[in-house]
């Protein structure tokens, strides 16, 4: 599960020509990959510059080694960008690349104007060694809940309780042992996603301790929760928790359909990955792009071919999601295809396509 800040994401359709380019070798094409992407950190359109940070994070632990030095220093360079929203994935990739040097600038970023941009950089400082990080994360659980007088405490309301998912998901991210009590408590909030995240975030960490507070959620009034809890339960080393998982499978909701089989596949089961691919070919644009990024993350290279298909899409975030999944999965049979989606009509498509690259030249 990841939260990312609230700010739409709109059409890139700006159909731009591309020049046809041609490699002789693979360094001459990751120097490519890599100036284009540095660039795109400094585009005038400010989704650009966020699908660039967020790139290098996807990347940050398979940069090839010539890349990741400049990588920190373009990143440092964009920190301090107008928009929140390219500030949150800046923060992101310097907690991924995991350099002690920035440490100061991320510390910076806990004063952000944007909350999402603070909590990040609390997750980043953990991730960089820092122990107050994790202590910053825990503080927002415990945060309580506006006073229910007006309309606006009611906004309020609801905004506390989606950055608490949000830190909650950041504790399960850095596996810190100390947010089990606290997030144990939250199972019991009234808004299902807290509750979905909190089950997610103690599979994650992965203390089987906490199998007794997450049990209890595999009965939860919302079907998602009980997903959530039931891969939670089958992570910490019970398998009863697939049963309920597998029932799933033939949900006549599709989005828990594919959930559920994503989590199956997250725990090791091939009917999960099954279930992920045939999702490809749905005629639901949103179930094609949850089956994308969701076989990117499992890594299996049987879907390689039948998810280069999805390159061809007419929806430009398919083909740019498409272009990550194979870069996540990391085989060099992808390079060729990749290489193709350098002149994709949408710059986001063709940042994808170069972080993708980066990362299968970086294995």
């Amino acid at each position: 599960m990841t939260s990312e800040p609230e700010k739409k994401r709109k059409d890139q359709g700006d159909a731009k020509k591309t020049m046809s380019i041609k490699f002789d070798d693979k360094s001459e094409l990751g120097r490519f990959c890599w100036v284009f992407l540095r660039n795109a950190l400094k585009d005038a359109e400010w989704r650009t510059r966020a699908c660039a940070a967020w790139g290098l994070g996807v990347a940050a632990e398979r940069l090839p080694d010539e890349f990741v030095d400049p990588a920190m220093e373009a990143l440092a360079d964009a920190v301090s960008d107008r928009d929140g929203f390219v500030r949150f994935w800046v923060v992101e990739a310097l907690g991924k690349l995991r350099s002690e040097t920035h440490i100061p600038m991320v510390r910076e970023a806990l004063d952000d104007s944007d909350d999402y941009v603070r909590i990040n950089a609390a997750k980043a400082l953990s991730q960089l060694g820092e122990l107050d990080g994790s202590k910053i994360l825990l503080d927002i659980l415990q945060r309580p809940p506006p006073e229910r007088s007006s309309s606006e405490s009611s906004r309020r309301r609801r905004r506390e309780w989606k950055l608490k998912v949000f830190a909650i998901e950041c504790l399960g991210e850095i596996g810190s042992l100390a947010a089990i009590p606290h997030v144990s408590k939250l199972l019991k909030e009234r808004h299902w996603p807290v509750r979905a995240s909190g089950a997610w975030a103690l599979g994650m960490i992965g203390d089987r301790s906490a199998l007794t507070s997450v049990r209890p959620l595999l009965h939860d009034r919302e079907k998602r929760v009980r997903i959530s809890a039931a891969e939670a339960v089958a992570r910490l080393g019970d398998e009863s928790g697939t049963v309920p998982l597998k029932s799933y499978l033939v949900d006549e909701d599709k989005t828990v359909k594919y959930k559920a089989a994503e989590s199956l596949a997250k725990v090791g089961y091939k009917t999960g990955v099954a279930l992920l691919t045939d999702a490809l070919s749905d005629p639901d644009t949103e179930i094609q792009n949850l089956a994308v990024t969701a076989l990117g993350k499992l890594g299996d290279v049987s879907v390689v071919e039948p998810l280069s298909k999805k390159l061809d899409s007419e929806n430009w975030q398919i083909r740019a999601d498409t272009a990550v999944a194979l870069g996540r999965i990391g085989e060099q049979v992808s390079v060729s295809s990749l290489e193709k989606k350098l002149e994709d009509p949408v710059r986001n498509v063709r940042v994808c396509a170069a972080v993708a690259i980066l990362m299968i030249l970086g294995r």
